[in-house]
């Protein structure tokens, strides 16, 4: 969380001095519109965890869960028009997908004697994790020069996350003398849609032009984030979705 908010007023605290310097130097903005197509990386990772109990055997049992997770690679880009002297409008959005890694702890009743738990803990791999969002970006475009351009943005997100869960586990006997009882996780996709906001900055120099357009490369730093909620075992846990992102690829001006 102090990661996030350093981050974020980093962002408010360059998107303030680009507005301030634009009221005195630059060239006023006079492309039509704008696109951009990035590769990306984001640090949205982190872990959530869930605990309950089961009843077997007339005896209850406890099972605790926990899942690890990264933002993994992202596609990304963004599409917008001038609308108003430096001011734009447009629409970002970015999508990754990642497949992580789960545990499982848990005391199983004995079938025999009362009150003999056994101890099971074991891993579980292939928990996939997608994640999409669309980004509403206004924006302010501030040429620094002939070849140089950075544009800021700000709006809301809109983000779709898929994630496995480990709902539940099956317990069954190995035989006498009853020490060990195998395990079987049940994996079930989540899903949540929630509602974040971002901010960037995009930085993009030109490197060929005609009378109709410029292309170029950039690269960007944003952050995007959301909070999601996923039931787990008996639980609704929160997972944060979305976070820093930075990336590189290439620009289209017209």
């Amino acid at each position: 969380m102090h990661r996030k908010a350093l981050t974020v007023a980093f962002l408010l605290a360059l998107a303030t001095s680009v507005r301030e310097a634009s009221a005195q130097v630059g060239d006023p903005w006079t492309d039509r519109g704008y696109f951009n197509l990035n590769i990306a990386f984001g640090g949205g990772d982190g872990s959530f965890e869930d605990a309950g109990t089961f009843r077997l055997y007339g005896e209850d049992g406890a099972l605790a869960v926990s899942t690890i997770y990264d933002a993994g690679a992202l596609f990304d880009f963004a599409v917008g028009a001038r609308v108003w002297r430096n001011v734009s409008l447009g629409i970002g959005f970015h999508y990754g997908g990642s497949s992580n890694d789960g545990s499982v702890t848990a005391s199983v009743p004995h079938p025999v004697v009362f009150g003999n738990h056994r101890a099971v803990a074991f891993g579980v791999n292939d928990l996939d994790r997608s994640e999409r969002a669309f980004h509403l970006q206004f924006g302010y475009m501030y040429p620094v020069n002939e070849e140089l351009s950075v544009h800021v943005t700000l709006g809301p997100s809109f983000f779709s996350v898929h994630q496995d869960v480990i709902s539940e586990v099956a317990f069954t006997e190995v035989g006498p003398p009853f020490t060990a009882v195998n395990s079987s996780p049940v994996i079930t996709e989540r899903s949540d849609s929630p509602v974040g906001f971002n901010i960037g900055v995009d930085a993009t120099y030109k490197l060929y032009e005609t009378p109709t357009m410029k292309l170029g490369a950039g690269f960007f730093l944003r952050w995007a984030g959301s909070t999601a909620e996923f039931q787990v075992l008996d639980s609704v846990v929160e997972t944060d979705v979305g976070g820093v992102q930075v990336g590189f690829g290439g620009r289209l001006r017209f």
